[in-house]
């Protein structure tokens, strides 16, 4: 994806626009020109609150409660703490300036929790920089890393609990006539925790709570432009109930649904709380439908649809996002996840 800015002294503006469209998570054209004095203050490390995993994006972004996977480790750490089995998983999403991956893995081991990690890259394109007369004289590569190391564990019968140490790097490469172009890499490292208890008999009724992204500020140029971590605190509720199984059926094969919804909200800083509701209904772990819905800022509330298949130690998940109400001419984004257990 490439913008092109008028000259080289508004190289800023664009990589500004670029990171403010990344807060839309959506493949956009940008119908009102940004500048940089628009940019949030949390603007270098904005890609943290990007969705990831297509289970969660399915159900409207509800996930403070999920478990038994390893995207867990992204919305509530302590989710991981159910994993099962050994688990390897790719995360790919088309975002707003480029496309995100998700690298993972996690492995449970009894007696001491779930121990693994993720590398998490949101590539930006590369965007021309040109002079007054339209020639291409550098090319700009902005990227988002983050290398994630989680650790999850049951703490009695029905809570679980969930840390991930985070580093998160924000890196702008120019090659070419890079002159008074404000070039650099900043890094700054960040933990989230989180905690899980079951309520009821059986413990149909999951509550979850996560704190999400406590870390230093990330600077890039200097302190003074050093952008806070949109350190968030969410709660979240996942409740399942199971239909009557045919005639002659065990209660594990019937089919069931799952209802969750999740609050969140800015913690030390200035913002509005948002508000996800969500469903997935299906047959054991075989095949499940997925719906949601968002009620985020900017204009960006939508619903999303989602399908899971898995057979064996395979399982795919693939979830679509649609806007209303926003400003921007977006394509609804796809976000796709494989995942094998061993």
């Amino acid at each position: 994806m490439r913008r092109n800015p008028s000259d080289g002294v508004t190289d800023g503006r664009t990589v500004g626009r670029v990171l403010r469209l990344a807060f839309a998570f959506l493949s956009v054209s940008p119908t009102v020109p940004l500048s940089a004095q628009e940019l949030p203050l949390n603007a270098g490390a904005l890609f943290l609150v990007f969705p990831v995993g297509a289970q969660a994006v399915g159900m409207g972004q509800t996930a403070t409660a999920a478990a038994g996977r390893g995207e867990a480790a992204f919305w509530n750490p302590a989710g991981l703490a159910t994993l099962s089995d050994d688990e390897f998983a790719l995360h790919s999403a088309s975002l707003v300036a480029g496309r995100s991956s998700v690298l993972g893995a996690y492995f449970p081991s009894r007696g001491i929790g779930v121990i693994g990690g993720a590398v998490y890259l949101v590539d930006y394109g590369d965007l021309d920089r040109t002079d007054f007369n339209g020639n291409t004289i550098a090319r700009i590569a902005p990227r988002n890393f983050e290398f994630l190391a989680s650790y999850a564990t049951n703490l009695t019968g029905s809570v679980v609990f969930g840390i991930n140490y985070k580093l998160v790097e924000f890196r702008v490469d120019c090659s070419g006539d890079c002159r008074d172009f404000p070039a650099g890499t900043g890094a700054t490292h960040a933990l989230d925790v989180g905690g899980q208890f079951r309520v009821g008999p059986g413990g149909p009724l999951r509550i979850g709570v996560a704190l999400r992204n406590i870390g230093f500020r990330l600077q890039v140029n200097n302190q003074a432009q050093a952008d806070p971590l949109p350190t968030r605190l969410a709660i979240g509720a996942l409740y399942e109930v199971r239909l009557r199984p045919a005639t002659g059926r065990a209660l594990d094969q019937a089919f069931d649904v799952k209802l969750a919804a999740d609050v969140d909200s800015p913690w030390g800083q200035v913002g509005q709380s948002e508000t996800r509701l969500g469903v997935d209904i299906g047959y054991q772990r075989i095949v499940r439908v997925r719906a949601g819905y968002a009620f985020v800022q900017d204009g960006l509330s939508g619903p999303s649809v989602g399908l899971g298949v898995e057979s064996g130690s395979l399982g795919i998940d693939l979830a679509r996002a649609f806007l209303t109400g926003s400003d921007l001419q977006v394509e609804s984004p796809t976000f796709f996840s494989f995942r094998v257990t061993f």
